[in-house]
């Protein structure tokens, strides 16, 4: 290393043409801020998880929708309901606008006219708001693609948006990216107004301004070139974060060095030599804290979390920064030497550090009550401290985008989740053309409309979100009973008729008798056939009954099936019987007419049959009989919360109705559908997780057992997305705050060759992170009425207090190595001179946390009371736990072994 940096000094000019060659190459090989976030916008998913399983049964649909999204156009009628004229424009600029389906990719559209029996979806109950349904083509530039529609399709009188979860997610990267353009162009402002004020001088200003944007240009190509050639992970705050790494320890750098060379330059006076002595006198310290750094956050990779995985890219920072700050600089201060620091002629005396001379003498006087003093400070916050972050992308969204406006509008006239809907996805192995899957589906989806935190759940059986009674048991039970009962009424006349019959044979009345018992006999032949297609159906709506219905539903069931089919093998009997007398007649009339000889037979002939008319006819009445009483079954079963049983014929499946509603619901080749659930809440962090989990668990218990036990099934929507990231970020955040504390206890026992005096400086400064991070919460909560962090917040304030941390207490640590002094005579000095430098880097961190906040966003803000928080409690409590805690450290056991020896 020592000859590397030799060879660097010695050919300044070859090594200000390597960095020019290099930040070239950066420039030219990375794209625009402002792409890269779009690009790295979107969350993504492994293989295994249920939105990726979702999006691959979506590729399967078919009608050319694969890899498609759906995008919502709300109309709205600030001044009341939609009137029929409103509606006919609407759908006339619908109209219009399929007339240029592809050139705005639009692959279908779906109205209310095109979803009759779902319309219940798409129109408020207030009847002011309409939402029309489009399938876009997503590789094209969605951003581009809204701003065209949203002119497209604006209705005079009617206010309109384009909306759905991901425009609201792309509108948010969009005001991410600005935020972070401008906070990275107000950072750096920050960084030479920083130097340039310290030092008065521009010179010095600019040069660290070269150094800073050197690194951070290199640093951010590598980063995006190795995320884009090797798939590792990227997200749309790496950049940021970048720039915060290079500018909070790069300025505290080149402050360091900068000083120490116009502290040498009263000594040396030749600039070569003087460098020389600067950038060895540094190289160490600037060294060992990158180079923990770099290993700190290379651990990070190796999280499975997108968000904590990509700060492998401060892995390749840090180094970056190291090189340019020990070369680059050094390059400029050995040419320009005294001139840098130009128009200063001496360097500014440092000020005593009254407070840290106080707070040191007072620890060191009274140890416990300094310790005490620092528990005070910092315990009521910690012993109280609030979590809650907000994961939903329109934390930082004002009202002024369309887009979330169209999001306000569903939610004021439909729900809080109608916005952001779960979508089911269930693939069967045969096609959903059956009644037994259908039946299955519909059971599922009225399981799930009555699931805790559910508002409405649409379906290909329920589109509408409301069961159709036409496709229900009951309903199937009022077509047989209403057969029943006409066939009651028939037979009551034909009983009348074998009646008359029987006292006054009438030939032409037997025969036609003769007609309507053949009439009946069929119509007993489809009631058999109803009662066998709905057998299983009623056994189901028993089952589904009450607990009486359950216990007599087989022997009911079993009673009414063979009453119908005695019935019908009784009207066979009668049909037969009066087929037979009327064939009798007639021979007997004609025998009556050729003989007059033969009419006493014939008289004995007209008897037997009044008898079998009479035998015939108390058949009728007791098939009567039985048919009220299978009426009046039906009829009580009908009225039953047990007869709300999915059946559908196959007239209904090939109705237009159904076929519409399969062309919505259903793939191209049937077997695949989807289930939309509105939830009553917008996604929470508080309920979100809740929610999601039992709703898988009431699909699970619901299919388990039924036609569609074998169905593959995946969920997806922005509350599942939300509440993955909000798992995720629960679990692995505790394991990036381990990484980061246990790497910074590592790298200064290394260095300081101790244990115990870093180890409370490590604490205090976990002490006062988690103390800045409450009072950020109620500085938020009570001036901005805010009462949860953007979800991005933790990770960005810890890469900026882990480099501030880690600089701070791996420097004492040097301290406390290469001192010859015993720990008590060592706290004074050190404390005095530290407190001086300390409060500059403080003044360094406070300016630049106050250079996030231009970017107007609530995240940045809180970011930047965070660090100043955290920074002024390490300021206040570290010198009291330093000499407190060393003070005790001596003191405590010397008192032991004075009492071990008395």
């Amino acid at each position: 290393m020592q000859g590397i940096m030799s060879k660097f000094h010695q050919n300044r000019v070859f090594t200000l043409l390597v960095w020019l060659i290099i930040v070239f190459i950066a420039i030219i090989s990375a794209p625009s801020i402002t792409n890269t976030l779009q690009r790295y916008s979107q969350p993504t998913f492994s293989a295994n998880s249920q939105p990726q399983k979702a999006a691959n049964l979506r590729d399967q649909w078919g009608y050319q929708l694969g890899h498609s999204q759906t995008i919502n156009i709300v109309y709205e009628n600030p001044s009341g309901k939609l009137t029929s004229k409103q509606k006919q424009t609407i759908q006339s600029t619908i109209d219009g606008l399929k007339k240029h389906q592809s050139y705005y990719s639009i692959k279908r559209i779906v109205t209310p006219s095109t979803n009759v029996s779902g319309q219940a979806q798409m129109l408020s109950k207030d009847g002011s708001t309409q939402v029309v349904s489009l399938d876009i083509n997503p590789k094209n530039d969605l951003r581009i693609l809204t701003s065209e529609l949203v002119t497209q399709v604006k209705v005079p009188g009617l206010k309109s948006f384009v909306t759905s979860p991901e425009i609201v997610r792309d509108v948010n990267n969009q005001t991410t990216a600005q935020v972070t353009k401008i906070v990275l162009v107000a950072l750096f402002i920050a960084s030479i107004l920083i130097v340039g004020i310290y030092f008065r001088a521009i010179l010095a200003a600019l040069i660290s301004f070269i150094t800073l944007f050197t690194a951070f240009v290199t640093s951010y190509s590598i980063s995006l070139n190795l995320a884009s050639h090797f798939n590792w992970a990227f997200t749309q705050y790496v950049p940021l974060e970048i720039g915060l790494a290079v500018l909070v320890l790069g300025t505290i750098w080149n402050i360091y060095i900068f000083r120490k060379l116009k502290s040498v330059l009263t000594v040396e006076r030749e600039p070569r030599a003087a460098t020389k002595q600067t950038i060895q006198g540094l190289r160490f310290p600037i060294t060992i804290v990158g180079g923990a750094l770099t290993i700190l956050f290379g651990l990070c990779g190796l999280v499975h979390f997108d968000e904590i995985q990509a700060l492998w890219a401060l892995a390749i920072t840090y180094p970056v920064l190291i090189l340019a700050t020990l070369t680059l600089n050094a390059v400029f201060t050995a040419a320009l030497g005294e001139s840098i620091f130009w128009p200063t002629t001496t360097l500014k005396p440092a000020m005593k550090a009254s407070y840290w001379n106080k707070a040191t003498e007072f620890s060191l006087w009274q140890p416990i009550a300094g310790f005490l003093v620092v528990l005070y400070i910092t315990l009521p916050f910690i012993y109280f401290y609030h979590n809650s972050l907000n994961f939903s992308p329109m934390t930082n969204l004002t009202e002024t985008s369309q887009a979330v406006k169209g999001a306000r509008v569903l939610q004021a006239h439909f729900s809080e989740g109608k916005p952001t809907p779960v979508t089911i996805y269930l693939k069967a192995d045969k096609p959903l053309t059956n009644e037994k899957s259908l039946q299955s589906l519909d059971e599922l989806t009225t399981k799930l409309q009555h699931t805790a935190g559910v508002s409405d759940v649409y379906s290909l059986t329920q589109p509408g979100g409301m069961p159709i009674e036409k496709y229900y048991v009951a309903n199937q039970l009022e077509s047989i009973g209403l057969s029943s009962k006409q066939a009651t009424g028939q037979l009551s006349q034909a009983s009348n008729g074998i009646t008359s019959n029987a006292n006054n044979l009438d030939l032409k009345s037997l025969k036609q008798q003769v007609r309507s018992m053949a009439a009946l006999v069929k119509k007993s032949h489809q009631i058999v056939q109803s009662s066998s297609s709905l057998a299983s159906q009623v056994n189901n709506a028993a089952a589904n009954a009450g607990t009486s219905v359950q216990a007599n539903a087989s022997k009911k069931v079993q009673r009414y099936q063979r009453q119908i089919n005695q019935l019908n093998q009784s009207l066979q009997n009668v049909s037969s019987g009066v087929s037979q007398l009327a064939a009798e007649g007639q021979v007997i009339q004609n025998y009556g007419e050729n003989s007059y000889n033969n009419l006493q037979n014939y008289s004995q002939q007209i008897k037997q049959i009044q008898q079998a008319l009479k035998k015939v006819n108390r058949q009728v009445t007791s098939s009567t009989s039985q048919l009220n009483h299978i009426y009046d079954y039906l009829s009580g079963l009908q009225k039953s919360g047990g007869a709300n049983v999915y059946y559908i014929t196959k007239a209904q499946l090939a109705d237009t109705d159904f076929q519409q509603t399969m062309l919505n619901y259903t793939s191209q080749n049937q077997k695949i559908t989807t289930l939309q659930v509105v939830f009553k809440n917008a996604p929470s962090s508080t309920t979100n997780i809740k929610q999601v989990n039992r709703l898988k668990q009431q699909i699970n218990l619901q299919l388990r057992g039924t036609a569609l036990s074998d169905a593959q099934v995946a969920i997806t929507g922005e509350p599942v997305t939300q509440a993955m990231t909000q798992s995720k970020m629960s679990h692995h955040f505790l394991t990036l705050f381990l990484i980061l504390i246990i790497g910074i206890l590592a790298a200064v026992f290394t260095v300081s060759r101790a244990i115990l005096q870093p180890l409370y400086w490590t604490v205090t400064f976990a002490m006062s992170a988690l103390t800045g991070f409450q009072l950020t919460y109620l500085t938020m909560h009570f001036i901005a009425g805010i009462k949860q962090f953007d979800w991005q917040v933790p990770i960005m304030a810890a890469t900026i207090l882990v480099a501030f941390g880690a600089w701070q207490i791996i420097a004492l640590g040097l301290s406390y190595r290469y001192t010859e002094l015993s720990l008590l005579d060592w706290i004074r000095p050190t404390m005095a001179s530290y407190g001086q430098i300390v409060r500059y880097i403080l003044l360094v961190i406070v300016i630049l946390a106050i250079a996030l906040t231009f970017g107007a966003s609530f995240g940045m803000i809180e970011v930047a009371l965070i660090v100043i928080y955290t920074a002024a409690v390490f300021y206040l409590i570290l010198p009291m736990i330093v000499s407190s805690m060393g003070k005790l450290a001596v003191t405590l056991p010397n008192k032991k072994h004075i009492l071990k020896n008395k």
